[in-house]
């Protein structure tokens, strides 16, 4: 997920098959809209560097999984210089530039 977005905002960017990824954090879709979106799976946590989620199908969740199943709760930020890799995504303006109209209202 792109943790640029906090777990209350609900984004995915629209696909593009002309975007080349460039380094920066202009792609993928917020942990609160993967929650909204993926039907039949749970949220059961993030790692802490903020880069994956991890999701359980419903039908095999019983006590072991911390609820609520939420962004909100399971939320990691980025934290890239965890990672190999050189450095996080710098800040790209044209993510927001990409909203659909019904987000920019």
């Amino acid at each position: 997920y792109n943790s640029k977005f906090p777990p209350h905002v609900s984004y995915c960017m629209a696909y593009d098959e002309s975007h080349v990824y460039s380094q920066d954090d202009c792609f993928g879709a917020s942990l609160k809209f993967l929650v909204e979106n993926i039907q039949g799976y749970s949220l059961v946590g993030c790692n802490i560097t903020g880069v994956n989620a991890f999701f359980v199908r419903k039908d095999l969740i019983n006590d072991q999984f911390l609820e609520p199943f939420t962004a909100e709760n399971h939320y990691e930020p980025g934290r890239m210089f965890l990672t190999p890799l050189p450095a996080s995504h710098p800040a790209a303006y044209k993510t927001l530039e990409k909203l659909t109209p019904s987000l920019k209202e």
